[in-house]
Parts: structure tokens; C-alpha cells; sequence
């Protein structure tokens, strides 16, 4: 599907863009895709049902977009009075996040064209995972700075959200401020850019960010001590590989009591998850993975031979999951409550200087167990890039990414197949995580046997 761009005007009459970039080649995309997209370009800042806040909690910069329609305020009012955090009342509706490249030296790290990355290079890899639809969107400068900066920079509290503020609020009065300034501002620097994006989800406990003990190498490590992780380095079978991940997991009493009592099935999910993310991750050189991986409840079962799942509203622990009784219509058939991993946070990847802890912990050498499909897929996109073939010309093409960027997306992909080829080559490679569905329909585990090419 080719790109489709919207443009808006600002009241300075600067021209803004939003646009849905193409689909990536071999790309698996869903109709709530396009739904997402279409949605999130038909929004229009300067209409008087908008609203725009600033983030002013965590660590980031970033713009609030909300549906003010029900409030009977103008915008004005509800930007001036009621911007006051994360809740919103009950007739305001948060219809997407709009964020910006923010990377200075005593700020987090946030790079817009991240996100995008991440959105597509998902569908390439046709991931079990889910990743949040985004697009490029455009803003006049100017506007932006008195409708959100300006109010973002006097509220925010943390040190480096309020430094991000502080930066933001000059540079858009001054572009040159800001190195690089082609990373924040549009060519004619009349506009800021970023990606809109929603994601749905809860943030993970111990049980799969691990304990988290210090930022760093360290919470990089912890998230390898956790029992999927530790399953994926064993070297046996698959149930035995997830039995023994638990009892090396739960040596640690704060990893037992955030897991507690996990299904196989779950185990399952979790495994081939993480491998996704851990390759997306090692790719992209993410340097602030762990702590921001999320997830959704969701109920499967079987009924007529198929797999069904359905949703589950509302935002609580392992702990109380066993508290949770299934919907009346799907209780007759047993079905099983499992949390579903979500990467909503993907905004701290795609820069040289990003440090990479997937590389640096280690943590693709570790792997014993993958989907055939992610390693196919892997090898495919590897031979596209060194050939300099369609994906080559779409990453070109269809982000703001420097040389040195494109440069470190096709080098760390070559080091990534280099090493799964290798444990794949000495025979440490299980190709068992392709449909994790197939378990609970057979109880069984379907290992195939792929040529490591």
C-alpha cells in the first residue's frame, strides 16, 4: 500500500503533513492497521474538539491529543485549566500520544523515527507481539510552543521531563539550539515532527521485566534471570526447557511470587515473544527496553476444534488473576486467562550512539529456542539488505534516518543472522516456538527441522 499523506494549516498558515508511510515489503498487516492509521491522520489540531496537553510524568516529553468534544469548554480553556496529568474526566477521550525526537545531555533518550521502526519491521516479521500502528505527523512550531511547550516546561516536576521541556522550549523558538536539528524540525524548521501513536496495556511486574536492581547492564542481566528467559537458554526440549527455566527462575523468591503458578501455554507465548523483542531490539539498538515491556489479559480456549480468545477488560496482577472468573458465555469450556505482551514504548532505538543491551548482555547468543518463521524471516531480510534490495530502498526511503543509522540497521542485522546461524550451525538451535496455539490445541509441542542455510 503506497503512503498517504493529509495536510493540514496552522493559524500562521504553515503547512503540516501526516502521513501513513508504506507498508514494508513482505509485510503482515491487519485491517485495524489502516483503521488506526486513517484515524489517527483525520485528526486535526486546530479543530475546536482537540485538545492538546503535555506530558508532564515520566521521563519524556511528549503531546497529549484528546477529544474534548463532550466538555462543553473551548480549546482554549481546557488547555489553559484543565492539562493536569494522566487522568482525564470521563466525557474527554485519549485519542493518541504525539512525540517528538528528544536527546540531549541531561535528558532520556527519545527518537521519533523509532517507533515507526518498530511499527513496520513488526508487520515484517509478522511478530506475535503486538506493536502499536504509528504515523509521521507535522506541527507548526510555533503553535506548538505556545499551546504545549510553554505550559509542559512550568509543570513538569521530574528532573529529566522538565529538562526535556526546557529544551524543546528553546529550540522551537531558536532551531539551530538543537543538535541535530534535522532530527526535531522539518527542513524549512517551520515545523516540529514526530509520530502519533496509542497503545493498549498494562507495564509487566517481575515476571517478565525481572527485578530490575539497577539501570543499565544490570536490570539487562536481571530480565535473563526471568523463568521464560531462562527457558529460552536451556538446551532441552521445549517443556523440559520451560520446567527447568522455572526452577532456576525461582531461586529468586521475588521472581517466584510475581510468576507464581504459569501455565505451559503461557510460558509458551512469553518465550516466543521475547525472542521478537529481543531481535527487533538487537537490531534497532534499544537502550531502554526493560521496565517499558507491557501487557493485555486475554482468554483462550478450544471449542469445536479451534482456538478462540476473547479480551479481558481492566488492569490487575498475576497475583489476582486467580480471582478472575471467565465471561458466562465461554466458561462451559474451560478457557485459560494469559497475559499477552505488548511494546508500546519503542521510542529509544535507531541512534548510533543508543546503547544496545541486547548486544552488549549477550542476549541473542543465549537463545536455544525460536520460530522457524522469525529465523526465515531474519535470513530473508539479511540477504535484502546486503543486496541492497526492496527493504534496503524502503528504510531509505521511508525514514528520517541519517547514514550512519541506515548504516547500523544493516550491520547489526548481519551480526544478528551471524549469530543464530552460528548456535543453529552447532546444532543449540530449537526451531519450536512457530504457533503457540498448536499447545493448547494438542498438548504437544511441534519442533521442526530447518536447514540453517
Amino acid at each position: 500500500m503506497p503512503a498517504k499523506t493529509i495536510k493540514y494549516r496552522s493559524p500562521n498558515g504553515i503547512e503540516e503533513q501526516a502521513i501513513a508511510l508504506e507498508r514494508i515489503p513482505e509485510g503482515v498487516y491487519k485491517s485495524r492497521d489502516k483503521r488506526k492509521e486513517d484515524k489517527y491522520l483525520a485528526i486535526d489540531f486546530y479543530s475546536n474538539h482537540i485538545g492538546l496537553c503535555p506530558k508532564t510524568w515520566s521521563t519524556s516529553p511528549a503531546t497529549m491529543v484528546r477529544d474534548i468534544s463532550q466538555t462543553g469548554l473551548s480549546q482554549r480553556s481546557y488547555e489553559a485549566n484543565h492539562c493536569t496529568g494522566k487522568a482525564v474526566s470521563s466525557n474527554v477521550k485519549k485519542l493518541a500520544k504525539f512525540k517528538q525526537t528528544m536527546n540531549q545531555h541531561d535528558t532520556s533518550g527519545t527518537f521519533s523515527m523509532s517507533s515507526l521502526l518498530y511499527y513496520h519491521f513488526s508487520r515484517y516479521f509478522d511478530m506475535v507481539t503486538m506493536v502499536p500502528p504509528a504515523i509521521y505527523r507535522e506541527m507548526d512550531r510555533k503553535v506548538h510552543r505556545e499551546r504545549v511547550t510553554r505550559s509542559g516546561r512550568a509543570k513538569a516536576r521530574s528532573r529529566m521531563i522538565k529538562a526535556g521541556w526546557r529544551h524543546l522550549y528553546d529550540a522551537e523558538k531558536t532551531p539551530s539550539t538543537y543538535q541535530p536539528t534535522d532530527e526535531l524540525f522539518t527542513p524549512d524548521r517551520s515545523c516540529i515532527y514526530g509520530v502519533m501513536l496509542k497503545g493498549k496495556g498494562t507495564r509487566y511486574g517481575v515476571e517478565v521485566n525481572g527485578i530490575r536492581s539497577r539501570w543499565g547492564v544490570r536490570q539487562n542481566e536481571d530480565f535473563q534471570r526471568t523463568a521464560p528467559y531462562y527457558a529460552l537458554r536451556s538446551d532441552k526440549p521445549l517443556l523440559e526447557a520451560i520446567k527447568e527455566g522455572k526452577h532456576n527462575a525461582f531461586k529468586s523468591s521475588r521472581v517466584k511470587a510475581a510468576t507464581g503458578d504459569v501455565s505451559d501455554f503461557q510460558m509458551i507465548y512469553w518465550m516466543r515473544e521475547i525472542t521478537e523483542i529481543v531481535l527487533l531490539d538487537y537490531i534497532f539498538s534499544q537502550q531502554d527496553r526493560i521496565g517499558n515491556i507491557d501487557y493485555r489479559w486475554v482468554w483462550y480456549w478450544v471449542q469445536n476444534g479451534k482456538v478462540h480468545k476473547k479480551w479481558q477488560a481492566g488492569s490487575f496482577s498475576r497475583s489476582k488473576m486467580h480471582k478472575q472468573t471467565p465471561p458466562a458465555e465461554i466458561a462451559q469450556y474451560s478457557p485459560i486467562l494469559l497475559q499477552r505482551t505488548c511494546l508500546n514504548d519503542n521510542d529509544a532505538g535507531g541512534k548510533v550512539r543508543y546503547a544496545n543491551f541486547a548486544k552488549t548482555t549477550g542476549m541473542l547468543q543465549k537463545l536455544r529456542h525460536i520460530s522457524a518463521k522469525t529465523y526465515l524471516k531474519l535470513l530473508r531480510l539479511n540477504r535484502d539488505l546486503q543486496d541492497r534490495g526492496s527493504i534496503y530502498r524502503y528504510i531509505q526511503q521511508n525514514f528520517i534516518l541519517s547514514h550512519a543509522q541506515q548504516r547500523q540497521i544493516v550491520k547489526n542485522t548481519q551480526l544478528a543472522t551471524d549469530i543464530l546461524k552460528d548456535t543453529c550451525g552447532f546444532g543449540k538451535l530449537r526451531f519450536d516456538l512457530d504457533n503457540p496455539k498448536d499447545f493448547l490445541l494438542t498438548g504437544q509441542v511441534n519442533e521442526q527441522n530447518i536447514s540453517c542455510l
